[in-house]
């Protein structure tokens, strides 16, 4: 009778514990699956990641260049246009003048080149025919 006393005396409970389990082969080839598609994801992201960024680095380039070019007009309080202008060849003083067309003012004025110079020698008038 004495070891119907000693089993009274012992009580188990179940418990949990985190032990070491070695994986299947299953299980290997199941988490190498997952590993792979996390890996390609991952690079996928990175990929799109720097395409935003390049995508937002233009953007700020553009802005950058929008933001100098405005300073720039600001400060210097003029800018280069195409204008419409008029050469006039005056023969007789030897001077060559630009004149803009939309204010009417001289903006250069210079001595004729010796190739302008011998542009007009006087043969060809208006209403006579050329020599053929």
């Amino acid at each position: 009778m004495a070891k119907k006393k000693d089993k009274d005396k012992i009580k188990t409970t179940k418990e949990h514990h985190s032990l070491k389990c070695m994986l299947t082969d299953a299980e290997l080839l199941r988490h190498g699956d997952e590993l792979a598609t996390a890996l390609d994801n991952l690079r996928s992201l990175a990929e799109e990641k720097e395409s935003v960024v390049k995508g937002f680095k233009a953007r700020e380039a553009v802005l950058d260049a929008t933001i100098a070019n405005q300073q720039l007009l600001v400060r210097n309080k003029y800018e280069y246009r195409v204008t419409d202008c008029e050469l006039e060849l005056n023969y007789t003083e030897q001077v060559a003048k630009v004149t803009r067309l939309d204010l009417g003012t001289v903006v250069r004025e210079r001595k004729l080149t010796e190739e302008e110079k011998q542009m007009d020698l006087g043969f060809d008038k208006e209403g006579e025919d050329e020599a053929a």
